[in-house]
């Protein structure tokens, strides 16, 4: 990314390309610990995958859509992909706050899928 800005005439700082690089870090773990969990719980690999694929994709759009149309604009704040890209880490910085909530996402998710897969029968 550095490289690209370079070429493009510059004009983002180091700084806030890192902090974008660690806003989409944390959206990964979140989908991925999504994913997980899922795994945990249906014990299929492809199940988890879909939907977790499905999750994901629905959140984009409602992230997109939900701003434009009054009535349901408060629904982008339940997708991840607000506290991703809600304030703009490429021109602000980093989001303390939507870091964090995408941290807890990911360490509950991830605290889900340990419990779901001690619970699960592996014997038969």
């Amino acid at each position: 990314m550095l490289l690209a800005v370079v070429l493009a005439g510059g004009g983002i700082s180091t700084g806030h390309l890192a902090a974008a690089a660690l806003h989409l870090l944390l959206l990964s773990l979140g989908v991925g610990a999504l994913a997980l969990s899922l795994a945990a719980y249906t014990g299929r690999r492809s199940t988890a995958a879909g939907v977790a694929a499905s999750v994901t994709l629905a959140m984009f759009l409602v992230n997109g859509i939900a701003p434009a149309l009054h009535g349901i604009s408060w629904l982008k704040y339940l997708t991840l992909f607000y506290y991703y890209q809600g304030h703009d880490p490429l021109r602000e910085g980093a989001y303390i706050p939507g870091l964090l909530v995408l941290v807890a996402v990911t360490i509950l998710l991830t605290s889900a899928a340990v419990v779901l897969f001690a619970h699960r029968d592996l014997r038969g």
